[in-house]
């Protein structure tokens, strides 16, 4: 499972007062309030509209509350913002799991992959579509994929 943290800064220059909202939104994602994230999210988003970053977490706050479409519109837009990075690839992927869209969730999965061959985190969701796809010779290679990429 991915991390919920985003790292600050990382995606876009934010101001202080929009990584100030970010980790308030972290916060309280981690402390199992997605709905209070989502309203910090909102207002951070409105301050600074093109930070991937804030749409990042705002996807999985929306995801982890089960509002499955309006977590994908996020996801979405992250990886509009961000193309080059693996890590929106796999958020979205995990949406569109949620959304039972198995396929759109494993040309996402095979994206993220093709991004940063090297990191495990692509072959685990990868393996866990799979999964939900009933291919289990397949999840089986992405699982030892990972491991092995995970030492």
């Amino acid at each position: 499972m991915l991390a919920v943290t985003v790292p600050i800064g990382v995606y876009a220059q934010g101001s202080k007062t929009g990584d100030e909202l970010l980790a308030q939104a972290q916060a309280a994602l981690s402390k199992g309030k997605p709905e209070e994230a989502v309203s910090i999210l909102r207002k951070a988003i409105d301050a600074e509209p093109n930070r991937a970053d804030l749409y990042l977490l705002r996807s999985r706050a929306r995801d982890s509350s089960g509002k499955f479409d309006a977590a994908l519109e996020d996801a979405s837009k992250y990886v509009e913002l961000a193309p080059n990075d693996s890590l929106g690839y796999l958020n979205r992927a995990r949406v569109y799991l949620s959304l039972e869209k198995k396929d759109k969730a494993l040309e996402d999965a095979n994206k993220a992959i093709a991004l940063a061959p090297q990191d495990p985190d692509g072959y685990y969701r990868r393996a866990d579509i799979y999964n939900e796809m009933g291919k289990e010779a397949e999840a089986r290679a992405d699982e030892a994929k990972a491991d092995e990429l995970d030492k």
